[in-house]
Parts: structure tokens; C-alpha cells; sequence
């Protein structure tokens, strides 16, 4: 058996093993650390929608709750 077509076996295996592994990932029920608010968000930054303001096509968006742009400002 030539060299090269054992290491194509062995990288064919290696791609196997990583898309099972991937399959087993996407399948199996996400973990509590992961799904828990303080992993991805907080309270802090959350903002309800009415405090956002209506979609307007010209002009810079500004959150709620933030300090005004010192750069926006023209002399």
C-alpha cells in the first residue's frame, strides 16, 4: 500500500470523526452554563423596544441611554 493513500485514509478519518463530533454537538440539548442570561447578557443592557426610537433613513443612530457624541456636533 502506497504512503499517500494511507495518510488519505487517515485524513478521511480525521473529517469523519470531526463531522460526527460536529452532528453530536448540534444535537445534543445546550448546557445550563451556556443558556443562562448571565452568559451571553444582562439585565443592565437590556433595553424594551419602545425606548428605541422609530427607524428614520437619514441621520446616526443613538441608543437610550448613552452620552452624546462629542464628534456629531459641527462648529
Amino acid at each position: 500500500v502506497p504512503g499517500w493513500a494511507i495518510a488519505l485514509l487517515v485524513l478521511v478519518c480525521i473529517l469523519l470523526l470531526l463531522s460526527i463530533l460536529t452532528c453530536l454537538l448540534l444535537v445534543s440539548p445546550p448546557s445550563s452554563s451556556l443558556s443562562s442570561p448571565a452568559f451571553c447578557c444582562t439585565m443592565a443592557s437590556y433595553h424594551p423596544m419602545a425606548e428605541y426610537p422609530p427607524y428614520q433613513s437619514h441621520g446616526r443612530y443613538v441608543s437610550p441611554n448613552s452620552k452624546p457624541n462629542p464628534y456629531s456636533q459641527v462648529r
